[in-house]
Order: structure tokens, then sequence, then C-alpha cells
């Protein structure tokens, strides 16, 4: 008896031990990149991209135009992009939504909305690629509307943190316990997360779990909250990263904008990139509004594994998420919604290899294209 004891013990002092360690690692490396990035034209800043924007407009206006949805707690513009052959006109077509940059940390993930935006554009008037590629192009352009908002949270890409820069009304709201995580804040869930908040820590059941969770391929840590009810709870806040979810569902301008885009549209099909294992997610089964929608959720996240070579899977069962956006689309909306994790860690995205990004941002061009294809079907 007392053994066991001791092994418990034991066990339960080497995950904390293993945390802290993992916790000071990533602070490191964070406070490292913060500089690195600065001195990186590799990603777009937000000016850069607003630049990028009035180009494509001036150079493209036939199949480009963009407006802003709201604006940010300091003062930016959340732009949405649309692509189609009759911009200005809303038609009876499929539409399809792609976004990046929710988490202002994970900048592959933004990268890889603008790199799509700017192919298709640039490929629907000449072949930069080849003839039947430009095809393809025209094709979807033509038959869809495709719309874009690459820097969800352009605050946080620009502060190079997960959360936004709501200032949270406390005494260190403006340094380390500012910001929501603002896929933390849909109308998803929420109040499950406070009738049942043992749900939403991650407690790891086997030794595997243990080991995805300090091998830097998933933003979680062992017993962290993932659904952080107040701003000075968010103990990961100084280190650029938490989960604060906010005072209330759909609290933050960025999510609000998201909303009243949503309403106002027919959107059937989102990708939503981030960073973090090559993964591919969907909401669980038991979210699901009709049975046949879990063969279809497969059906798609197959072929789009088969472009990426990512691993198919919803969320492990201690990453629970409350106010999640794919949950709430699919929910509110029957939207099929879909997250994709790129890169192997995170650390490709705070020192990244450019010949390895390129080739992820052409491969999930691909992703992109074959899921405006199947909107049409």
């Amino acid at each position: 008896m007392q053994n066991n004891i001791f092994r418990k013990g034991l066990i339960v002092g080497l995950i904390f031990l293993s945390i802290m360690i993992s916790t000071i690692s990533t602070s490191k490396n964070i406070k490292g990149s913060v500089v690195e990035m600065e001195n990186n034209n590799f990603y777009y800043t937000y000016d850069e991209f607003t630049d990028l924007l009035k180009l494509l407009q001036t150079q493209h206006p036939e199949i480009f135009s963009y407006y802003s949805l709201n604006k940010t707690y300091d003062g930016r513009n959340i732009w949405l992009v649309k692509i189609s052959d009759n911009v200005s006109v809303k038609e009876n077509e499929p539409q399809i939504l792609i976004m990046g940059g929710v988490h202002g940390n994970e900048k592959p993930g933004f990268q890889a909305v603008i790199y799509c935006m700017k192919s298709i554009v640039e490929n629907y008037t000449k072949p930069a690629i080849n003839e039947s590629f430009t095809m393809r192009i025209r094709n979807i352009v033509n038959s869809t509307e495709i719309f874009f908002i690459p820097m969800v949270n352009p605050d946080g890409i620009e502060a190079f943190t997960r959360k936004n820069c709501r200032p949270n009304k406390c005494i260190f709201g403006k340094t380390c316990f500012r910001g929501v995580d603002i896929n933390r804040n849909y109308d998803y869930n929420w109040e499950d997360a406070d009738k049942h908040p043992l749900r939403y820590i991650v407690i790891p059941k086997t030794w595997d779990d243990l080991k995805i969770l300090l091998s830097g391929n998933t933003t979680n840590y062992p017993f962290e909250r993932t659904a952080v009810r107040f701003p000075l709870l968010d103990f990961r806040s100084p280190f650029r990263s938490g989960y604060y979810r906010g005072p209330r569902a759909f609290s933050e301008n960025e999510s609000n904008a998201i909303r009243n885009f949503i309403e106002k549209n027919n959107v059937s099909i989102s990708v939503d990139y981030h960073i973090g294992g090559e993964g591919i997610g969907y909401p669980r089964p038991w979210s699901y509004t009709h049975p046949v929608d879990n063969s279809t959720f497969f059906s798609l996240a197959e072929n789009i594994s088969k472009i990426n070579g990512y691993k198919i899977g919803q969320r492990p069962n201690w990453s629970n998420v409350s106010g999640g956006f794919g949950y709430w689309a699919y929910s509110k909306y029957g939207m099929f919604s879909f997250t994709i994790e790129l890169c192997k860690s995170m650390e490709q995205n705070w020192n990244p290899d450019e010949e390895y990004l390129l080739r992820l941002f052409y491969a999930h061009l691909l992703v992109n294209l074959y899921l405006a294809e199947k909107a049409t079907m």
C-alpha cells in the first residue's frame, strides 16, 4: 500500500516537474522568437498585408475585393477578402470561408491563407504554374464565392501573442494578463464549462498522452485549463499564451465580426488554420445534428489527408473546448468546419524553414481548392 502511494506521488511529482521545465523552455523560445520575427521578412506584418490587399484589388478588380468586418481594440481592421468572378455581386453560388491568424503567435496559419489568396488571383489571370492549373482556378472562381480572413487577430499577430489585446480591466491588463483567446469566445458549450469545469482540464490518461503533451507538438500542458474563466487565472498569459475565454460569449470584436459575416451569408464549408501537430480536426460525433454528417466529415477529412498527409481525428479526449469556432459554426449553421494544425511543432512556427513552409503552403492551396470544389457538389 505504501509503495503504491509512493509510486503515485512520484509520478505526479515528475509530471509537475516536466510541466515547469516545458513552460520555462517555451517562454525562452517565445522571448527569443519575438526578436527573430521582427527581423524576418518571410511573414507579412499587418501593414504589409494591408498594402498587399490594396495592390491586389488594383491589379484584379474584376475578381478581388476586400473590406473591414470590424476594428480591434488597438484600432486595426479585420480584413475580409472575397474572390469570385462577379465579385461586386452577391450571387447564388456556394460559399467557402478560409481563416488564419486566430492565434497571433501561429504565423504560418495566416501566411498559408495569404499564399492561397495570392495564388488564386495570380493564376486566374495567367498560367503562373501551368494551363490546366489555371483552368481549375478559373472554374472554381467562376462557380463559387471564396472568402478569406487571413488575419482574424491582427493585434495578436503584431504583438506575437496567442490572444487578442483586450485590456481585461485588471492591474496588469496591458501587460501580463491582457487578451482573450478568440477561439474560446463563441457561443458553444459556454455554460458547460461552468457546470463541469473538470472536463476542461488537460488530464493525461496514459503515458502516451503525457508524451504528446510534453513533446512540443501541442499547445497544451498537463493539468492546464482549456477554458479559463478569469484573466488572472490564465497562468500562461505571461508567456504570450493562455486560454482566457472572455467575460461572455461574443464579447470580442473579432468573434463578433465573424458571427455577423456568417449570419449574412450561407457558408457551407470552412477551414481554420492553426499550428502544431499536423492534424485535421472537426466536431465530435455527439454534436452532430444528423448521423450522416459523421461520414461526410470523415470523407472530406480523408481526402484532405491524401493531399497534405496529416493525421485525421477529432480533438483528443483531454482537450475539450468551450467556445470554439468549429463547433459553433456546425451546431448553429450546419457548416462543415475543419481545423487544420500546420507544422509538426510550434518550434517550426518560431524558427521557420522557409523551403518546408513553401511546400506546406502549396499543399494547403490544393486543400482549399479541393474544399471549394466540394462546395459546388
